[in-house]
């Protein structure tokens, strides 16, 4: 297979995998979703199925046409699925004897298996060399196919273009190069009508070949098909940058996730074995930073009464701002050396406000608390590595707990 026969079946059927999750969930009841799907599945089908090997497997297990006719009708279906798709108008009962692209499909399909019937065996795998083009029957299949490309690489040019104009800038530019593709392969269409009807354009010598055409067609695919995954490579980039994000949240939570289980593991709500320390997937990076956000959270509120004690115990300055990141960091980290040093009894957990999101107002938002917790995690890091981090009480309590 040759590279761009390789690019364009890849990029087909990698859309139409990337198409199916949303078709599965909504049951294959989306009819426009449904549309793209068969679309890329049979374009990409034929343009597989279009290679010599393929073809000599299938004819040799069938009769000498079959082959051909059968990636043409592929490309020339699932074409005329993508025009329905772009002008938003489903094929079915009623709109089929309606829609242009469905009745050119349907002639153009029904003459070329017809001119296939009346080709020799010998002729029923032509190319576009002269020997074949000197049969009429061989010149008005490639025309029948020719003129359907033409009309629904047009139509699917303009069709794009105009939905280029609206929607967020990725579809703009997704669509804009898919639609100059398209526009190329249309012109690449004319050329090679030309070439099937003027015997001059054969001749040795002229200026513009067929394999100048061909080289252009290639082209315009490769734009398409980089349009098309303009989209998917978006797609994963955007959700490398999500875990990723995911998982600087989650190792930034780690002081102050560290020091609370220290003193209460029973924090942890995954109690299997390592779990705490076993490597995470990356899908498990979400999922886990809410995890260890609720036990942070849980933690300071079982803290709550050495929390008060120890903004008590520090200047009226740190105590008025409980809210900035390296003062709350500071009443916690006196807080954990407090539980251990002074035992309250049986006196209630109490919830105190101190502790919401760092310098940033009191908010429920989890995103707004989370970056809160993970500023004064940080800072209970700095605490840690400096002289102040080791305090009598804690390495005893936290090989108690272990």
């Amino acid at each position: 297979m040759r590279a761009f026969d390789c690019v364009a079946v890849v990029t087909l059927l990698a859309g139409t995998v990337w198409t199916l999750p949303a078709l599965v969930r909504r049951r294959f009841r989306d009819p426009m979703r449904l549309h793209l799907c068969l679309s890329l599945l049979l374009m990409g089908l034929g343009n597989l199925l279009a290679q010599p090997a393929l073809i000599s497997f299938v004819d040799g297990h069938t009769t000498a046409g079959v082959a051909k006719c059968s990636y043409n009708a592929m490309v020339l279906i699932g074409l005329c699925l993508m025009v329905s798709f772009l002008r938003e108008r489903p094929v079915n009962r009623r709109t089929a004897v309606r829609s242009w692209e469905v009745l050119l499909c349907a002639v153009c399909l029904a003459g070329m298996v017809t001119m296939t019937v009346l080709l020799p065996s010998r002729l029923r795998n032509h190319s576009l060399t002269s020997f074949f083009l000197v049969d009429w029957r061989v010149r008005v299949f490639y025309d029948l196919g020719n003129v359907f490309l033409f009309f629904g690489y047009a139509a699917c040019a303009l069709l794009a273009w105009r939905l280029a104009r609206a929607g967020h800038p990725l579809r703009r530019w997704s669509l804009t190069v898919i639609s100059v593709g398209l526009i190329g392969l249309a012109l690449s269409c004319v050329y090679r009508m030309l070439w099937v009807n003027v015997p001059q354009l054969r001749a040795p010598g002229v200026p513009v070949t067929y394999e100048d055409d061909f080289a252009f067609g290639i082209a315009d695919t490769i734009l398409v098909c980089a349009g098309l995954s303009l989209p998917f490579f978006v797609g994963v980039l955007q959700l490398v940058r999500d875990r990723l994000d995911h998982r600087a949240q989650y190792h930034g939570l780690e002081e102050l996730w560290r020091r609370l289980v220290a003193f209460y593991p029973e924090l942890i709500l995954d109690q299997r074995p390592f779990s705490g320390r076993r490597p995470l997937l990356v899908a498990d990076y979400a999922s886990a930073t809410y995890r260890r956000y609720v036990e942070c959270r849980d933690g300071l509120t079982r803290l709550g009464p050495y929390l008060r004690l120890a903004a008590d115990e520090l200047p009226d300055g740190a105590a008025a701002l409980p809210r900035q990141p390296r003062a709350a960091a500071r009443i916690i980290d006196r807080a954990l050396h407090l539980y251990g040093e002074q035992p309250l009894g049986g006196a209630a957990p109490t919830t105190t406000a101190l502790f919401i999101p760092g310098s940033r107002e009191a908010s429920d938002d989890y995103e707004s608390d989370l970056v809160g917790l993970i500023e004064i995690s940080r800072e209970l890091r700095t605490l840690h590595a400096g002289p102040e981090s080791d305090a009598p009480g804690e390495p005893a309590r936290r090989a108690t707990h272990r």
